[in-house]
């Protein structure tokens, strides 16, 4: 009897042992994303981005987890213009997202202060082939030999234009003009001037961001300032130098835009390019998600004017991070991987520019525009050339007093001049610090 116990012990043991091993041969050798243990693991991702990139990204979701089941992801969309605020406090009261999307002038904050995890050895995996990310898109997330992000979007700006409108005036379209090698400031603003119809509220031109009235400064006008020859700071961040004939000209362009001419919306005023009322609106690639759902007037892009210090095109720049000492680290991690990688990238270049090489010069991507040729145009022959925007540790201040003195413009209570004595007052001490 006791003979046939053990017997069948020692039976039963090889049999769950069996079992374990057959868990692990169908899991191809690798512990679940959860854990080794499998349990459910709950990621939280936050965004800026609008209802159609959340979408987006829900689908991606829904395909990763087919391959980790115990792993869910919250998207956590937050608006763009208090974003870096929100995400400071919850990183200070260690309830940041486990995975964020950063701008380039919140990267220094959050690198500086060590919130940020190591997320190197996701270039280990040869499958994920990190020789494709170009390299110069690495440099602003990269510290020595430690990787602190994966970019996803890094965008020209550019002119998105209503072409029905420059037809119906038979005038020529930005592209014809860049085509032309005349596609200047000058030139832009005589098409605006010719397109603008206040009876029937069309505006010709539009350079701030859809909603970024006071809140979107850097974005908005730092081509304008660099195709004037002027920078709102110098190299290293320490001086304000708008203060100058060229950073005047520049900031007086866009007064006498809204104020004089009037063929730019006034502050406040809601006018979307979609609505057919602006015959050009300044953007990102990102914005092509929504002209594609304009069915009621034929539309195009070009590259932005030229002034007398060149296009001043901005690179734009976004990227995912994994937050320090967050509960699900490797998980959160695996999931920036798999975000990242080639397929999936070509997935988000329906609205951002990929920084993956092959991606970018696809067939695929280069179809997302209204051509190949536009796309071209707009987009990779402007790379090159394109400069990110200036980042900075303490971003908060500076645009805090940014926006305080930009009112002055959008309430028309001083003069260009008046107004830039006052930012270098008030920018001076900060960039000091």
């Amino acid at each position: 009897m006791r003979k046939s116990f053990l017997i069948l012990c020692v039976i039963l043991l090889v049999a769950c042992l069996t079992a374990a091993c057959s868990s692990k041969s169908n899991n191809g050798g690798k512990e679940a994303a959860g854990g080794s243990d499998g349990k459910p693991v709950k990621l939280t991702f936050s965004i800026w981005g609008n209802d159609t990139h959340k979408a987006m990204y829900e689908t991606l979701i829904e395909k990763y987890r087919e391959d980790h089941p115990n792993v869910s992801v919250e998207i956590m969309t937050i608006p763009a213009a208090d974003y870096q605020q929100k995400l400071s406090i919850m990183m200070a009261s260690k309830t940041a997202p486990d995975v964020v999307w950063l701008m380039e002038r919140a990267i220094p904050q959050f690198m500086n202060a060590g919130q940020l995890e190591d997320i190197s050895s996701i270039k280990s995996d040869e499958s994920y082939k990190a020789d494709d990310l170009i390299p110069a898109t690495l440099d602003l997330v990269t510290d020595g030999d430690k990787l602190y992000g994966i970019p996803f979007s890094t965008p020209t700006n550019m002119i998105y234009y209503n072409k029905t409108l420059f037809e119906e005036k038979g005038l020529k379209t930005p592209r014809q003009l860049y085509e032309e090698g005349n596609w200047t400031y000058e030139e832009m603003t005589k098409a605006a001037t010719a397109l603008t119809q206040p009876d029937k509220g069309i505006y010709g031109m539009n350079l701030i961001r859809p909603g970024g009235w006071n809140t979107s400064w850097i974005e908005s006008l730092q081509t304008l300032v660099w195709a004037y020859g002027a920078d709102f700071f110098s190299p290293d961040g320490k001086s304000f130098t708008l203060n100058t004939a060229e950073g005047e000209a520049a900031l007086q362009y866009f007064s006498d835009a809204m104020f004089v001419s009037k063929i730019h919306p006034k502050p406040g005023d809601q006018t979307t390019f979609e609505s057919g009322k602006l015959a050009m609106q300044q953007d990102l690639f990102s914005y092509m998600g929504k002209a594609k759902a304009v069915t009621d007037f034929e539309w195009d892009i070009a590259p932005m004017p030229k002034g007398q210090g060149g296009q001043g095109t901005t690179l734009g720049y976004a990227a995912y991070f994994v937050t320090k000492d967050n509960d699900h680290v490797e998980e959160a991690k695996e999931f920036v991987k798999f975000l990242t990688n080639s397929d999936n990238m070509a997935v988000t270049s329906q609205f951002f520019v990929p920084s993956r090489k092959s991606v970018l010069e696809s067939d695929a991507f280069l179809a997302q525009g209204p051509s190949p040729e536009s796309v071209k145009e707009a987009v990779l022959e402007q790379i090159g050339n394109a400069k990110v925007r200036q980042s900075f540790q303490n971003f908060q201040k500076i645009d805090e007093k940014m926006k305080l003195n930009f009112d002055a413009i959008y309430t028309q209570t001083g003069t260009i001049q008046e107004m830039l004595g006052k930012m270098e007052q008030d920018l001076t001490p900060i960039l000091g610090e």
